[in-house]
């Protein structure tokens, strides 16, 4: 690994696997975090103190920020979380109560785009630079400090423009983009007198970015220009453009969507590019300073040896058909474990029983086993859902001689019942369950994943340990990790129906041809030693984060 002496380096994130997680992000921040402390370096992982988090903690110190025009006191905990030494951020205000959640759907709160989580983590972000600051004056400073999507962004510009955190400056800044669909933009500052914090009857304030931090108001345009949204009506904050500006390097989670957004988004052509930043980032490749870095998984975490009963590449096809039996044999109590554990969403139980009683075990066995296990989003089913002549491809694909197993949850549950309920071969599990993706994986012959756009993605990966062959989207991170008719297939198009013409074609002869289980086999051991190790990707990480 790249050699250099311990450096402390601090990772800030909304999620971290093991402590909040949503998605991906968290799976991203724990593996790079624990591969450098393992690497030989100290990682601090700083995230918001949500109510959900278990970990146990003790106090470590009180910060007095300001934020919103006023003095506030925050309570900052530590905690240890494996080998990663764990600062969480707390606040009433910010992250408990109706802020409780992760995440927060404004929409549903009936206020604006990305109100609510943009102050909440513009207040998370003013939070952090103080803690920063904190542990520099007391002798404990960073080296680096790793900033992961917008929700973070804002820690990377106050540290290069806020007269604050001048001291800070020096410090090596990384920014890394996972989803770039979410920039968090909002108004750079308010139209009428901003209300601050809340009122009596629960109104919020705190809705622009000067009311966030009006000791900003300072800045020239000059200044303010690299993080202001080029595509607003009105002069606008855009935290993830600001990270991109801020930060000394950039990372995007795959080499193929490092260059995918460099170029425009193209309708014609069904391509999902740089989302209107491909300027920023065409002028951040120009100067050496984007780079993309496949993400990894925890291979010892998935490994079809952990299994009950395990197995390996040696053994993969009876391995395999103990748990295609096992697990179709077992729905219904696997349907009480879900409900017991409430990993199942509102609505879908009473459904599933019906078809579960239903179900033909006998057939079943005998078919291709076809499981999709995502977030049950535009950006991850679209394709599978829209209308396509007369149907859709989901709808076409279950009219034809396999069992399609879906587990995930997301805006579309209720569209994806809605498609399979008059199909019999086809059971959605609702919600997320960690063992039942395993199980899933071991159990299938292939996984779904007709991404629209995908940064990196970790699904191809895991199911490619078990031996379940990846039929995915030719974009991003999956054309850098699945290796097209050896360990899994892509299919592609130059307008949308190409692209749905191809994918419904590939998996069409792919359940025709399934029963030839030896022409699948050399795949399958081909996809279990696929190697996806946190190491490798830390060993790429380190130059950026250690000048």
């Amino acid at each position: 690994m790249y050699s250099v002496s311990p450096r402390h380096i601090a990772q800030i994130s909304a999620e971290c696997s093991g402590i909040a997680q949503r998605g991906g992000l968290g799976s991203v921040v724990w593996g790079l975090s624990d591969a450098l402390v393992t690497a030989g370096h100290r990682v601090t992982v700083i995230v918001p103190y949500y109510e959900e988090i278990r970990l146990a903690v003790r106090p470590f110190t009180t910060l007095t920020i300001s934020f919103g025009g006023e003095t506030v006191p925050v309570s900052v905990f530590q905690g240890q979380h494996g080998q990663l030494n764990t600062l969480l951020i707390h606040s009433d205000s910010f992250f408990r109560g109706e802020y409780s959640d992760i995440y927060i759907d404004s929409g549903k709160l009936g206020r604006g785009y990305f109100e609510d989580d943009a102050r909440r983590f513009a207040f998370f972000s003013r939070a952090v630079a103080e803690l920063l600051l904190y542990l520099y004056k007391n002798n404990d400073a960073v080296d680096a400090i790793h900033c992961h999507d917008w929700h973070a962004a804002l820690v990377h510009l106050l540290i290069a423009a806020h007269p604050d955190f001048v001291v800070l400056k020096p410090v090596r800044r990384v920014f890394s983009v996972h989803n770039l669909e979410y920039q968090g933009t909002r108004p750079w500052q308010s139209d009428t007198t901003p209300l601050r914090w809340r009122a009596a009857d629960g109104t919020w304030g705190l809705k622009a970015f000067l009311d966030w931090y009006p000791e900003l108001a300072a800045l020239g345009e000059a200044e303010k220009s690299p993080y202001l949204d080029t595509h607003a009506d009105i002069p606008c904050i855009n935290p993830l453009r600001a990270g991109l500006a801020a930060a000394h390097f950039v990372t995007t989670v795959s080499p193929t969507y490092a260059d995918e957004i460099t170029h425009p988004d193209n309708p014609a052509e069904d391509f999902l590019g740089g989302r209107g930043l491909e300027a920023d980032f065409v002028k951040l490749k120009r100067e050496g300073r984007l780079i993309g870095i496949t993400n990894a998984i925890d291979m010892d975490y998935y490994s079809a040896a952990n299994l009950h009963p395990p197995f390996t590449d040696i053994n993969l096809a009876e391995g395999r058909r103990k748990h295609k039996e096992a697990l179709l044999q077992n729905l219904s109590s696997l349907v009480d474990r879900l409900v017991k554990s409430k990993s199942l969403v509102p609505g879908v139980e009473e459904a599933l029983r019906r078809k579960i009683a239903a179900f033909d075990t006998t057939k079943a066995l005998a078919a291709p086993l076809v499981t999709l296990v995502s977030r049950l989003t535009e950006q991850k089913i679209r394709l599978l859902i829209d209308a396509w002549g007369r149907s859709t491809i989901l709808e076409m694909l279950l009219q034809k001689n396999c069992t399609l197993l879906i587990l995930g949850k997301g805006n579309l549950v209720g569209e994806m019942a809605r498609l399979t309920q008059g199909y019999p071969n086809a059971l959605l599990f609702g919600g997320f369950d960690d063992d039942l993706e395993k199980t899933l994986y071991a159990a299938s012959d292939f996984m779904l994943m007709p991404s629209e756009f995908e940064p990196c993605g970790t699904s191809q990966m895991k199911a490619m340990r078990y031996g379940c062959l990846p039929v995915a989207s030719a974009v991003g991170g999956l054309i850098d990790t699945i290796a097209d008719g050896k360990n899994g297939f892509l299919f592609s198009g130059k307008s949308r129906e190409e692209k749905s013409r191809n994918f419904f074609d590939l998996m069409s002869g792919l359940i025709d041809r399934a029963a030839d289980t030896a022409a699948f086999d050399t795949q399958r051991v081909n996809a279990m030693r696929t190697e996806f190790s946190w190491p490798l990707v830390a060993k790429s990480y380190l130059p950026l984060l250690v000048p």
